[in-house]
């Protein structure tokens, strides 16, 4: 098979395509024939050195696809062999084919395709983990959402929405903003208004940003605010790591004390689903539920490009250099 090899740390255009050999699964697992690969911020962070747990070069990078079940091992229900699937293999999906965890792939319904798939699993399950489980977001509460013209952020805007909730989008251009607001948010904002989007206060602050952001949003927070942090990509340029940038944007977040938490009433809570295996189960129910509204159109997959598996290094270089709107999707012939 064909598959993208980071064989050191670094920019896009480190990847290289060469031809690896077939997978095999083992005990539990599955091959699956991709089709198409969810591109995620988190892939770019891999390929760069800075993800929790990445594999040491060279390595296949690659968290989410789309695609059919070709193999399974022991273990493993046989009757899979066929299955359209969408997989979070977490590494190794940049491929033509991944050998996968049975746990982390789920069948997709007649109708939703792979593309569809591909941008939904990783980004629909975040949104759908962080506002509901995570941040507790009322029907009526007031929710920031930052970087809201990306794949999880066009996620957290329809869903948060659809809750009832008073939604605030924060996005870098004038079309990320109006796209923001298509899906659902009542008022949009740029970066250098952050100030100005959460005057007044907030009850929830979902963002992947983080950096000098989080002490403006923090101390906007009512009682019993929520602030859920889920991302750093203030650290991160267009090629590489700023660490300069990195330990500024870490400083101006400031400190937490945890025994001032009590009386403002604040919650901060931090997560990775990639860090949370053990709960697969729950993540399968939140991805049926996903499908479902997929199905029934209260909820859209934003697909804003598609780049052809032998172009991936662009797609890489698009998503890290914010030229991206809504998922980027690889397409596998």
């Amino acid at each position: 098979m064909k598959a993208w090899v980071a064989p050191r740390y670094g920019p896009p255009e480190v990847l290289e395509l060469q031809e690896l050999p077939d997978p095999q699964p083992g005990r539990g697992e599955a091959v699956v024939q991709v089709r198409a690969i969810g591109l995620n911020f988190a892939d770019c962070a891999a390929r760069m050195g800075v993800y929790p747990r990445v594999p040491r070069p060279p390595f296949v990078p690659g968290m989410e696809v789309a695609g059919d079940v070709v193999a399974v091992g022991e273990e493993a229900e046989p009757s899979l062999v066929g299955a359209r699937v969408a997989a979070v293999p977490i590494f190794a999906g940049h491929a033509e084919a991944v050998r996968v965890p049975v746990s982390h792939l789920r069948p997709l319904p007649a109708g939703v395709d792979y593309v569809t798939a591909a941008a939904l699993a990783v980004t629909g399950i975040t949104a759908d983990h962080g506002l509901r489980t995570v941040g507790r977001l009322r029907p009526g509460e007031r929710v920031v959402i930052t970087a809201a013209a990306g794949g999880v952020g066009t996620m957290a805007v329809q869903m948060a929405a659809a809750a009832g909730a008073q939604v605030v989008a924060v996005a870098s251009t004038p079309a990320k903003r109006e796209l923001a607001a298509r899906l659902g948010a009542s008022a949009t904002y740029g970066y250098e208004e952050y100030a100005t989007a959460v005057q007044g206060g907030v009850d929830v602050i979902f963002d992947s940003v983080g950096g000098r952001l989080f002490r403006t949003g923090w101390r906007a927070l009512r009682g019993d605010g929520r602030y859920i942090l889920f991302g750093f990509a203030a650290a991160v340029g267009p090629r590489r790591v700023r660490w300069l940038r990195s330990v500024w944007e870490l400083a101006s977040m400031g400190v937490v004390i945890p025994a001032l938490l009590v009386s403002p009433c604040r919650t901060l809570a931090g997560f990775n689903l990639s860090l949370v295996p053990h709960l697969a189960a729950e993540m399968h129910e939140r991805f049926d539920r996903l499908l479902a509204a997929i199905q029934g159109g209260t909820l859209r997959a934003v697909v804003g490009t598609t780049v052809p598996f032998a172009e991936l290094p662009r797609a890489h270089a698009l998503l890290q250099g914010r030229g991206s709107v809504g998922k980027v999707v690889v397409t596998v012939p």
